[in-house]
């Protein structure tokens, strides 16, 4: 299938490289639906409808609402039609080492399939998770460009959450085992978002500078401060700001983009949920100085 006719039926509503987000809407009708190529990423589905799918050399199975499909880079696969709803589902796209890291958190045996770390072709998603996924799809299909690092932790979240379930047990701790190591990292991504909490990093950035695969500094730093990266940096930013907002003299849509978000109206629901006021009510109130 040449790409430009899958680009009618495979949506990508967001992408750093890192995580890849995207929509798949395809009918019955469509002439790719039942063979519409191999997978370009590893990825993770939520099916909206049933279909039935089958992987290369795997038996068919049920692909519905309560099921996650799992799809290893370059998977042949094919689709049936179970009804006139077609294959609609979203997909999550991570990049291979990434995928490899949190596979192996729950499998070790992944190193052994250098080329295929979802060794199993569906897992299970319980009604949080699936609310999750939508919630996380919306969040990127509006705001894609505002805060990449919030979606990228919370995909890498997911697909942790989504591999709990399907092998039933929490994720071996496999986070470098010096603990001076893992408090030098730690320390050293606090010293990133405490000098740069206005710019917006992705998880890439982070990882990159503290020495250690993306994955890792999600699990290591939640951890250690019971903050993800994302929500330690939006503290930070409404923090900062809460004296701007009470010396009155600058206008609240200036005080959201020199925090750092980029509208007035994700400040302050930031800022609701921080302190439980808007900014307005707080430099009206006058209580602060």
């Amino acid at each position: 299938m040449l790409d430009t006719d899958r680009s009618t039926i495979d949506r990508v509503v967001f992408d750093t490289g890192l995580v890849c987000i995207g929509a798949f809407r395809c009918s019955p009708s469509h002439p790719s639906f039942h063979d519409s190529g191999p997978a370009r990423n590893c990825c993770f589905v939520f099916p909206r409808t049933a279909v039935e799918i089958q992987h290369e050399h795997q038996p068919a199975f049920a692909a519905n609402p309560n099921v996650v499909t799992f799809y290893n880079k370059g998977q042949t696969y094919l689709r049936s039609a179970i009804s006139d709803d077609g294959d609609r589902c979203d997909w999550f796209g991570m990049r291979f080492d990434i995928v490899r890291d949190v596979v192996r958190a729950f499998d070790p045996s992944v190193d052994e399939h250098r080329h295929s770390p979802f060794r199993t072709t569906r897992g299970w998603s319980d009604a949080d998770t699936y609310l999750a996924q939508r919630r996380l799809f919306d969040q990127a299909l509006r705001n894609s460009a505002e805060e990449p690092l919030a979606i990228e932790e919370s995909v890498v979240r997911l697909l942790e959450r989504v591999l709990r379930m399907t092998y039933g047990g929490e994720p071996v701790a496999r986070i470098p085992s010096v603990a001076s190591r893992q408090d030098e990292v730690v320390r050293h991504a606090e010293l990133i978002l405490s000098e740069r909490w206005n710019e917006c990093l992705t998880l890439q950035d982070l990882a990159t500078e503290v020495g250690m695969s993306a994955y890792h500094l999600c699990r290591l730093f939640y951890r250690k401060t019971g903050l993800g990266l994302h929500q330690y940096r939006q503290q930070l930013r409404v923090r900062w700001s809460l004296e701007r907002v009470a010396e009155a003299r600058m206008p609240l849509v200036d005080v959201a983009l020199e925090a750092g978000f980029s509208s007035h109206s994700h400040f302050t629901s930031t800022f609701r949920r921080e302190f439980g006021q808007t900014p307005s009510s707080v430099r009206a109130s006058r209580e602060l100085r």
